[in-house]
């Protein structure tokens, strides 16, 4: 028995003594610092969207996030390099790494003469001006060989004003405190040194975190965007059955007062970065013109939690067409006084179902059809 013990023990103290050698190989190798990701890197996800739900959208998609936490290929010191900022429409959720309208733009810029372009993305759904400048604050940076940024933005912050009602931040400014309770709440980071239990301070857990990531992707019951967009029937479901539609807008003027300032935000701090800014506007199959079945595919513009029960109001086309308009102008006003190169995509796209799915997402055919656009207009 006794000997039996002896070789517990040293086999106890070989493995203490190999797990601590090998946090500080890793420790040695990889330094803590504080890299911020907006997508856990090396995740990837298989996606199977029912095409009775997504109109024009077929087969089999694959959402894949590189070790540098992006979607898209490496950037290198070789090429011209540009990372999309937005929301779920820059996002492409639904469509495969080769259909989304940044992978579009970025084979579009390369078929000029001697063009070696890589057109990265960390779009995530519902995500604002106010996370989007966390994210080129925060993330961006652990960045290499970045030349610039293109960043969608306007319909999470008229949406996300017009659901929270009377209980939105007429007065919002981003102070320390919000800044890093925005960081620490929207954005993933490898500084092990930051975590709460002590475990997982150590390089080996965050080793060990990233292979389960690579190997095992986070369950997608988790995510409210399902794996068939199911959920989108019920989201549907709550926009047709709402307690009451309402055709006239709230006063906006403090939201979009909060949105130029974000802008100015994300702007000064490209420019801190030494990177270019382009925006672009955004487009929705909004009309008075609708057919019943474009109607039934909406879900969004409803005042509170309406994308978990029913029985909320909601703004009408109308209503949500001239919202949409009053921050693309506000972007376009910002951009005109900043010199700034702004694309209206909102003017090229059709309102229909030839380039939406839903309220203000691409089909397939939408995203080529973007991505070809841009690849004219941007330089």
């Amino acid at each position: 028995m006794r000997e039996g013990f002896l070789k517990i023990v040293m086999l106890t103290v070989s493995l203490a003594l190999t797990l601590v050698l090998a946090e500080f190989v890793l420790r040695f190798a990889y330094p803590p610092g504080k890299k911020y990701y907006v997508w856990q890197p090396n995740l990837h996800a298989t996606f199977n969207p029912d095409s009775t739900i997504f109109y024009r959208v077929h087969g089999r998609k694959h959402f894949t996030i590189n070790e540098w936490g992006y979607r898209g290929d490496p950037f290198t010191d070789s090429t011209t390099n540009y990372l999309c900022i937005g929301g779920s429409t820059t996002e492409c959720l639904y469509l495969d790494d080769k259909e989304s309208w940044c992978a579009y733009l970025q084979r579009g810029l390369n078929k000029r003469p001697g063009a070696r372009y890589v057109i990265g993305s960390i779009g995530k759904s519902g995500v604002s001006t106010r996370e989007h400048y966390i994210q080129l604050k925060y993330s961006v940076p652990g960045l290499k060989n970045l030349n610039g940024i293109i960043i969608m933005a306007g319909i999470n912050d008229l949406m996300k004003r017009l659901s929270r009602d009377s209980l939105f931040e007429h007065n919002f400014l981003f102070t320390p405190h919000i800044e890093d309770s925005l960081a620490t709440h929207t954005l993933l980071f490898s500084d092990y040194t930051r975590e709460d239990r002590w475990y997982r301070r150590t390089a080996l857990f965050k080793l060990l975190q990233n292979a389960w990531h690579y190997f095992f992707p986070p369950d997608r019951k988790e995510m409210m965007q399902n794996n068939t967009g199911n959920i989108y029937l019920t989201w549907r479901d709550n926009r047709q059955r709402a307690s009451m539609m309402v055709d006239s807008l709230p006063d906006l003027t403090d939201a979009l007062n909060e949105y130029e300032r974000n802008l100015d935000l994300i702007y000064e701090e490209a420019m801190r970065q030494h990177l270019s800014v382009t925006f672009i506007n955004q487009a929705a199959i909004y009309s008075d013109t609708l057919n019943p079945y474009e109607n039934g595919l909406l879900w969004m513009g409803g005042i509170g939690q309406y994308q978990l029960e029913g029985g909320h109001a909601y703004y009408t086309t109308k209503a949500l067409q001239r919202g949409l308009s009053l921050y693309n102008e506000r972007l376009a006003m910002f951009c005109s006084h900043r010199n700034i190169r702004c694309v209206d995509i909102d003017s090229y796209l059709p309102r229909d179902t030839s380039v939406f799915y839903d309220d203000c997402h691409f089909n397939e055919n939408g995203a080529r059809v973007l991505g070809n656009y841009l690849s004219g207009v941007i330089q």
